[in-house]
């Protein structure tokens, strides 16, 4: 493995980083704006409709959570991973100082 190899990999991480947390951010301000939405139309809506908007709102903050979650789990494996790498790199080193 090369340096160059390395921070290609580090890049591709910071970058599917970097999109994993747009997404979360982009989930948020859906479900903030949806939320606000359907608020404003439950003030409205009389009884029955309020419990179904209630429901829908529940609905959609739990697959925003879920969203949440899964890119949680998948930063964690993208920082587990890059401490392997990290740790392969420190070995590569320590290698190449021996045969120097």
């Amino acid at each position: 493995m090369n340096d160059n190899t390395f921070r290609l990999s580090t890049l591709e991480s910071v970058l599917f980083i970097s999109l994993a947390v747009l997404l979360v951010l982009a989930v948020w301000v859906i479900s903030r704006h949806i939320s606000a939405a359907r608020q404003a139309r439950a003030e409205l809506a009389p009884g029955k409709e309020y419990r179904s908007l209630a429901d829908e709102y529940r609905r959609l903050s739990d697959l925003a959570i879920t969203a949440q979650e899964h890119t949680d789990l998948r930063l964690t494996d993208l920082g587990v991973r890059i401490d392997e790498i990290r740790d392969q790199l420190e070995q590569m080193q320590r290698i190449l100082k021996e045969v120097e």
